[in-house]
């Protein structure tokens, strides 16, 4: 969109008039205003992703496993993969610096520390979407709107002051739901900030304490009296002298009306392990995410093989699964129909290493029900997320099976006793495929029996 198309835009959104939604009615005096956030982006980002281990490592986690994940398009009506599809290499190919891998992993991380995730869409000529390029949360804003509840978004560069105003048709929304603000997301690093902070200071602490000589605060009492200055002095040179890391080992020496008394508190008795521990859980907990798989003590304490793969394969089901759905969903219904009514997207999961073993118990199960004609060959490709074939519906039996009624177990047997006897007597109605085998071994038995027949008879000739 150039300059020109935003004026006309901007001109066309004063011109609407339509009637006000009455469920989400805004007050007056919102009207037409942007809905700015509500907590720092910047502060998020650099007080907790940027400077917390632990927020760190749950967000890098979640947004790398974007690594085994491909959303895939297919045509809606016969469920046909389209692999050449515009769409999908699209997503394959977002922008001219990001890959499938980059855009799903800052999708990812924007959402986790601003709540929402914005990209815009671009247009070629004719029109067709031909790119997603990233903005950045905090500098767009949503304008509220009566009648279409987003009537525009609006984009402002801090020190610029320039607004660009850009179609809410023109812009794909990821969003944590905030009950609180239906415009903006809530981020969960704003629910662990506090965590986060106590934390921080935690480290803080630490590295001061030993950058400082790694002792405890403490008093120097002696029974003189001591002047200001002096107090002074000999507290520049207890510091200078017994302070810091290179002098650890350096022995402190008292003047004989000396005393040192310690005044602070050592890390066991300030119960630094379980303070660790619970900062680690919480912030764990506010990301879905279990301990052991960002290596955190209190996870790897409990930490076996097969408790990891165990915990790994929970979060892909109750975490990350529904993440990447929620993500299906806002592209089918805010990309999707760029590229028409026809396809829909879906995700493959084939690659997730947490699922590989629950993939092959399903590929085993519903080869077992293809083999015993239990089920068609399309519900047996379908079960295994294989696209349908057009002439897929149907079973698949050996020779030896063949329908009977459904009766109890005793009667069962029975029938299928008679049937057997019936038709290895000639009597009995025989399928067509049964019929063609009767036929080709009378001929064959026919065969034989006239070269046995010659056979026995060249043998009584005279020679």
């Amino acid at each position: 969109m150039n300059i020109f198309d935003r004026l006309r835009f901007g001109f066309n959104i004063l011109r609407r008039g339509e009637k006000a939604l009455q469920a989400t009615r805004i007050q007056g005096w919102d009207e037409g205003k942007p809905a700015y956030p509500e907590v720092s982006f910047e502060a998020m980002a650099k007080q907790g992703y940027r400077k917390n281990e632990l927020i760190f490592a749950c967000i890098s986690a979640t947004a790398n496993s974007a690594s085994q994940v491909a959303l895939r398009v297919y045509d809606k009506r016969t469920e046909q993969e389209l692999p050449d599809h515009p769409l999908r290499k699209l997503i394959e190919r977002p922008n001219s610096e990001m890959g499938e891998y980059d855009f799903w992993s800052a999708n990812s991380i924007y959402e986790d520390l601003a709540g929402i995730a914005y990209w815009e869409k671009e247009h070629s000529a004719s029109g067709a979407v031909v790119g997603l390029w990233p903005l950045r949360p905090d500098w767009l804003s949503p304008v509220k709107s009566s009648t279409e509840f987003i009537s525009y978004y609006l984009y402002e560069i801090p020190g610029s002051n320039q607004k660009v105003p850009i179609p809410k048709e023109d812009v794909l929304t990821f969003k944590n739901f905030d009950p609180l603000n239906l415009y903006r997301g809530w981020p969960p690093v704003a629910v662990a900030a506090r965590v986060g902070d106590v934390d921080n200071s935690a480290t803080d602490f630490i590295k001061l304490f030993w950058e400082s000589g790694g002792m405890p605060p403490g008093i120097l009492t002696t029974v003189q009296h001591l002047q200001e200055a002096q107090v002074t002095l000999l507290r520049r040179r207890w510091a200078a002298r017994y302070g810091g890391s290179k002098n650890w080992l350096s022995p402190a020496i008292l003047d004989a009306d000396a005393k040192y008394q310690k005044t602070g508190s050592t890390f066991q008795e300030m119960g630094f392990e379980t303070l660790d521990e619970r900062n680690e859980s919480r912030i764990c907990m506010v990301f879905n995410i279990p301990p052991i798989i960002i290596s955190a003590n209190v996870g790897l304490k409990r930490s076996t093989y097969s408790n990891y793969a165990e915990a790994r394969k929970a979060w892909w089901q109750e975490t990350l699964t529904p993440k990447y759905q929620h993500y299906d969903d806002a592209m089918n219904t805010q990309l999707t129909p760029d590229f028409g009514d026809n396809i829909i997207l879906k995700w493959d999961f084939s690659s997730v290493v947490a699922y590989q073993e629950e993939a092959t118990a399903l590929w085993t199960r519903y080869l077992e029900g293809l083999r015993t004609g239990g089920i068609t060959v399309n519900e047996f490709r379908t079960g295994v997320k294989l696209p349908r074939l057009s002439n897929g519906d149907v079973l698949i039996r050996t020779l030896n099976q063949f329908d009977v009624p459904v009766a109890e177990e005793g009667a069962a047997k029975a029938i299928i006793i008679s049937e057997l006897e019936k038709k290895l007597l000639g009597e009995g109605t025989r399928t067509e495929d049964e019929n063609e085998i009767q036929k080709k071994m009378v001929t064959y038995l026919r065969k034989q029996k006239n070269r046995v027949l010659d056979e026995a008879e060249a043998e009584t000739l005279p020679g």
